[in-house]
């Protein structure tokens, strides 16, 4: 305590039960069908870490998760970094870190293996330097235009921002990191419109949980129009406009576009604080109120997502439910080994390729999925969730 102050103590605090509620969620996880095809393909950085770190520490549930999870420690320190510049007071960011902690995005970003948390890390640097020292970061920005397709919108972001503060070399300097990152990868737009839409907005609605992504969307149109711009706004909005603009045509990986938006919620914190403090505390209640209701859907959301195997219990048929698609793997598994047997031949290729990361091979017996009987057995919480035959 010497050497931090009480906030960054509670900052450490929020951290460690972050982590802790992560590692809870992982421990019934198995393993799912994108995890896994991400995980077995070499053409991206986050295959390359997960690979890394079950190299190292052997393959489990755990250690292929721990670059996302290094990742959602090092995102939430940047948030709380740029909070600290940002919002007046450290305890506002506390209040920015716990928020954010509580997004449904934000806790599927640190228990599932994804690429969004590299892009995130990085625009959150990239932004950090630009509020803190008012400059760009020039030489990471060199290196992102080898990343992948999908941070085209930080160059983007970075071309508006530019030419808002009448930084023509900046712009120029975007604009050729624009052109050499889509000359590497490109970006499919052809193709006649295919009624995405709606779908992105229902993903951003979940990624914030309702009422929050509403008050978010208010959020970065005031500070479009109203306060000091920085290079954190553009990103956001950059983010959620283009992602929702190439919805129209084409279904977008949401995994990306719509995850960098997260980098604005310090913006949102920031005017929700003022809205309050600059009335009189008899008509401060009516904005208590409803950032109170936007609290009570935030919470109850990561409730669920932390609690989901619980949802089994009043699951009719837990045979044709969501969750068997990050469940079910992994116990199938070990009583496939207990039995001796690292080769099944299944219909479902998905749950094939999910067994593969456990150690079952394809090509040998055949294993069913039934609804009776079965010598393979999955139950959680005493209630039986799947059957199996060989």
């Amino acid at each position: 305590m010497n050497f931090i102050d009480k906030f960054d103590f509670y900052f450490i605090l929020v951290l460690i039960c972050s982590i802790c509620i992560l590692l809870f969620i992982i421990s019934g996880l198995s393993i799912s069908y994108q995890e896994a095809v991400l995980y077995f393909s070499d053409d991206n950085v986050t295959s390359k870490l997960a690979k890394l770190s079950t190299n190292i520490f052997g393959v489990n549930d755990y250690t292929f998760r721990i670059p996302n999870m290094t990742l959602f420690a090092l995102n939430l320190t940047l948030i709380y970094l740029i909070s600290n510049k940002v919002l007046k007071h450290k305890k506002d960011s506390i209040l920015c870190v716990i928020i954010y902690a509580l997004l449904p995005g934000v806790i599927m970003q640190g228990v599932l293996l994804n690429q969004s948390s590299v892009i995130l890390f990085v625009v959150l640097l990239v932004c950090y330097i630009e509020i803190t020292y008012n400059k760009i970061a020039y030489p990471i920005l060199v290196i992102c235009v080898f990343l992948g397709p999908s941070i085209f919108m930080l160059f983007l972001a970075l071309f508006f921002y530019a030419l808002s503060l009448k930084k023509t070399y900046t712009a120029v300097f975007a604009l050729i990191c624009f052109s050499v990152n889509m000359y590497i990868f490109g970006i499919d737009v052809s193709g006649k419109p295919s009624g995405k839409f709606l779908d992105v907005i229902g993903s951003l609605a979940l990624l914030y949980s309702p009422p929050l992504f509403v008050y978010y969307v208010y959020t970065l149109y005031r500070n479009l129009t109203k306060e000091k711009k920085n290079l954190l706004l553009y990103v956001s909005v950059c983010s959620l406009v283009v992602g929702i603009l190439l919805s129209i045509r084409q279904n977008v990986d949401k995994e990306i576009f719509l995850f960098m938006s997260l980098c604005g919620i310090p913006l949102m914190i920031r005017q929700f604080l003022s809205d309050i403090r600059v009335r009189l505390p008899m008509f401060q209640n009516s904005y208590k109120n409803r950032f109170l209701i936007v609290l009570v859907f935030l919470i109850s959301e990561a409730a669920i997502l932390i609690f989901s195997k619980y949802l089994y219990l009043i699951v009719e048929n837990p045979n044709k439910t969501f969750l068997n698609s990050f469940y079910i793997a992994k116990e199938i598994s070990i009583q496939l080994k207990e039995k001796n047997i690292t080769r099944v031949s299944i219909n479902d290729k998905a749950m094939q390729k999910r067994l593969e990361f456990y150690g079952i091979q394809g090509g040998g017996q055949p294993l069913k999925k039934v609804h009776k009987n079965g010598n393979i057995i999955i139950e959680y919480h005493g209630k039986v969730v799947a059957r199996y035959a060989i």
